[in-house]
């Protein structure tokens, strides 16, 4: 990584001066984007060159040290602290696990629910954060789904599912159809009030967002990391509040010990510990190529700064916005900030077909979600990939 170039947040006797960064720099660390008009960050990531570095490293120190570094649960428990201070947690919050599913997966069999209880989901959810809880119907609990609002989950959505019995409630922070923007803290606010848990899909969010998540009022959320955070497919993590990690039992997570005994002490930095953290969440040997990857998109991340990136991101889809406006093309997703994130949904016919003629005749990259072409940017893209793909959209809607 070209530190000089595209990082300019400079010290000065010891204070942080973050000056706006060269995104054009930024962006020549993407050499993915010199062949493609990439718009599909919000189902894989665009990988850096930090990512490609990581993969050579992690080979190298395996030829040449036998895995000293490579397979170092000391780096594994660096990158746990290194992820926390990126997403605004503590390190005892974070696990490392597989992907969004597998941290929804712990959240959604960590409860102690009862016959007559119920769990609020929204008919908005991707299908990862329905499959998991539907174990608890045959066990007499309740799934009900807040309902959308012409493409929006206000907070009232929320609220006109609860009721006394009411124990979970687990949305998507930003959905994968239109972007919308869940109120996070407003919803978390309503259940700590009602002694409800909330777990959260941040995985869209996550390395997009800057909101820490100890600021979102949820008590678990699941981040697969082959989205913002630049990660592999098959990495990610989740986020338990730390006054929660020892609550949570399921036959597969471990028990919990004593915290200060003797095995605490003894395995904090290892990946077999059995201490009163969310490392507990963790099964056997960690995915230690995954983690090395997290970690340089994480150190990228920062070279950058998140405010910086959200910022970013602002531009770019406002900018989205108002092409599609000036083209007349209808979006279902909020024109307000607050309500939308990285994703622009275009409401067009034959969305698959279109999609396909983009890729194979264009090289435009986007998606297809919920019947609508889906645009996703990351702070690599610049307007001219919003551009050359709404033109390109128009072009093939009139062939």
């Amino acid at each position: 990584m070209r530190e000089r170039a595209i990082n300019k947040n400079l010290t000065k006797e010891g204070q942080s001066l973050t000056m706006t960064p060269d995104w054009t720099a930024i962006r020549n660390e993407f050499p993915l984007l010199k062949n493609w008009t990439y718009l599909d960050v919000a189902r894989k990531t665009a990988p850096p060159r930090c990512q490609e570095l990581a993969l050579q490293e992690y080979t190298r120190d395996i030829y040449e040290n036998a895995g000293a570094d490579a397979w170092s649960a000391l780096n594994v428990a660096e990158t746990r602290t290194l992820l926390a201070q990126l997403l605004g947690a503590k390190p005892a919050e974070i696990a490392f696990t597989k992907n969004t599913t597998e941290g929804l997966n712990i959240a959604a069999h960590g409860f102690d629910l009862k016959p007559g209880d119920n769990i609020v989901l929204t008919d908005l959810e991707h299908v990862a954060n329905i499959w998991v809880w539907k174990h608890w119907e045959a066990k007499g609990v309740e799934i009900r789904y807040a309902e959308h609002r012409d493409g929006r989950l206000p907070l009232e959505s929320f609220v006109a599912k609860m009721d006394a019995r009411t124990r979970v409630v687990s949305t998507a922070y930003v959905t994968y159809g239109n972007g919308y923007r869940v109120d996070l803290p407003a919803l978390g606010k309503v259940c700590r009030e009602r002694n409800i848990r909330l777990v959260v899909d941040g995985v869209q969010a996550a390395g997009i967002l800057a909101t820490p998540l100890s600021e979102l009022g949820a008590d678990i959320i699941a981040i697969g990391g082959h989205k913002g955070l630049f990660g592999l497919t098959g990495s990610g993590l989740v986020y338990c509040r730390e006054e929660l990690v020892d609550q949570l039992k399921t036959p597969f997570i471990k028990a919990p010990v004593a915290a200060g005994s003797a095995t605490a002490r003894a395995n904090i930095n290892s990946q077999f510990d059995y201490v009163r953290i969310a490392h507990r969440f963790e099964f056997g040997n960690p995915n230690f190529l995954g983690v090395r990857v997290l970690r340089r998109g994480a150190e990228f991340l920062q070279s950058i700064g998140i405010a910086n990136i959200e910022q970013r991101v602002r531009e770019l889809t406002t900018t989205c916005l108002k092409l599609l406006k000036d083209a007349g093309l209808q979006t279902q997703t909020p024109s307000e900030w607050g309500q939308r994130a990285q994703i622009v949904n275009v409401v067009v016919p034959n969305a698959d077909e279109l999609m396909e003629r983009l890729r194979d005749k264009n090289r435009v990259v986007v998606n297809v979600k919920d019947g609508m072409l889906r645009l996703s940017m990351s702070f690599c893209n610049n307007e001219e990939d919003l551009d050359k793909a709404i033109r390109a959209i128009k072009r093939e809607l009139a062939a």
